[in-house]
């Protein structure tokens, strides 16, 4: 153990990710050409804890997102290189809509991945947590969860709300006091830039990182992770923006202000952080989700043939355009739900981990979780911070809950799984809590 008992032993390094312009870039199916530009570089941002008796890592990926195959891979890598288990090893994608390709799913059907960049990511990732490891030195840790509004809307809602009303910081100092790190936690869509943008970019977060450097040091390491963001974003429709409808206040300078707000917010926070004792536990689940059930192919394929042909017959018309991309969605997953097998039960296997630090839980997301699940566990939650890490070691799309569920619309035309599988992951994670908090009353599933 830590000989000062207020002391962890943290280290924290990044390493640039970029790739080359004239690369593909992910996000939006109604973007057809290559990057052109670099605005900001992307990187892969470590966060190295050690208790005395255990290490976990957290990386902060500024990609739109990682795959199973891709982090199981580069977790084994890290726990060969450093000794941290690949079990305590977390890859959370910030979810950048103006980065390279690094997975197949329903946003990018038939966009090339480059192998080449892939291994140049997973060795950016890798060479980070390596660093960050080297860098192991004695530092304090205080963490909070901070007002934060004015940013994230509720796309799917009348009156943008629900959001989650909050920030999450961890704070890394020195002993003397001075900062070494900080990670911002925070539930929304980097998504101010549209299918029009074809520079690479961090999106809003390259401002609020930079604004947090230049109040707290150039020296110290700023990270962004991601929350529960599945139907939050900046204020714009989610089904516009697939067909390539670009609202007009989706520029760099909205990016800048809504970042810089967000950078403010956590900068006014630091004074009321709560000091986090050196203890870390992990309590992992392997989670089955329900996958959705689709009618026969033949059916998905008519009717996109057939809003194809409202299309040609009315292009003009935004419904049927909306109509067509649902369709087509559609007809995606049911060539999967064909290919895959038919034994019951059908299921979607994730994996679902609890983080403690100190009195700070961290839980893990596979995809793009909806806000109302997430404030439904953190209710629950016996911790006093509860935070989440988005889009980490997977992704398996959108989870919408059951409100959403019942309006439709195109996060939940495009999720694999049903309403059900947010009901689960809120008894599941009362599980987590009980295996890290003796006593806790799981309650009714």
């Amino acid at each position: 153990m830590p000989a000062d008992p207020l002391h962890w032993s943290i280290g924290m390094a990044s390493r640039r990710v970029t790739p080359a312009i004239g690369s593909p870039m992910a996000g939006f199916d109604a973007r057809k050409a290559p990057s052109n530009a670099v605005h900001d570089d992307l990187h892969a941002r470590a966060l190295v804890f050690d208790s005395g008796s255990a290490r976990t890592a957290l990386v902060s990926v500024e990609v739109i997102a990682v795959s199973q195959p891709f982090a199981d891979t580069v977790r084994a890598r890290i726990e060969a290189a450093t000794g941290i288990p690949a079990g305590a090893v977390f890859l959370s994608a910030t979810h950048t809509h103006c980065g390279p390709v690094t997975l197949h799913h329903f946003f990018n059907q038939g966009q090339p991945l480059d192998e080449a960049y892939l291994a140049e990511l997973a060795d950016g990732i890798v060479h980070a947590v390596e660093a960050a490891v080297h860098g192991l030195r004695p530092r304090t840790l205080r963490s909070g969860l901070v007002p934060c509004d004015g940013i994230a809307v509720n796309r799917r809602t009348s009156d943008g709300l629900p959001v989650d009303p909050f920030a999450g910081i961890l704070l890394v100092e020195e002993p003397a006091g001075a900062p070494a790190a900080i990670a911002v936690f925070y539930a929304c869509h980097t998504t101010v830039l549209g299918p029009d943008t074809l520079s690479f970019t961090q999106d809003f977060p390259c401002y609020t990182l930079a604004r947090l450097k230049s109040a707290l040091g150039d020296g110290v390491e700023v990270l962004y992770f991601n929350g529960a963001q599945g139907d939050l974003s900046i204020g714009h429709k989610s089904d516009l923006s697939a067909v390539g409808i670009v609202d007009s206040f989706r520029t760099f300078a909205t990016a800048q202000r809504l970042g810089e707000r967000l950078a403010d917010a956590v900068l006014a926070g630091l004074p009321a952080l709560a000091p986090e004792p050196p203890t870390l536990a992990l309590a992992t689940r392997i989670v089955r989700l329900p996958l959705k059930r689709y009618g026969p192919l033949v059916s998905m394929t008519a009717a996109r043939e057939q809003a194809l042909s409202s299309l040609a017959a009315d292009p003009a018309s935004l419904t049927l355009r909306q109509r067509a991309l649902f369709a087509r969605i559609e007809e995606y997953y049911a060539m999967l739900y064909e290919a895959s097998p038919a034994a019951e039960p059908r299921t979607l296997p994730v994996e679902f981990t609890a983080i403690l630090l100190g009195q700070t839980l961290l839980l893990t997301l596979p995809g793009e979780i909806f806000i109302r699940v997430a404030l439904a566990i953190r209710e629950r939650s016996p911790f006093p911070r509860t935070l989440f890490l988005g889009l980490t070691n997977n992704y398996i799309g959108y989870l919408p809950d059951d409100e959403a569920s019942a309006s439709s619309g195109y996060e939940v035309i495009a999720s694999r799984v049903p309403a059900a599988a947010g009901r689960i992951l809120q008894h599941e994670a009362r599980k987590l809590f009980a295996q890290l908090q003796p006593g806790f009353e799981e309650g009714p599933a």
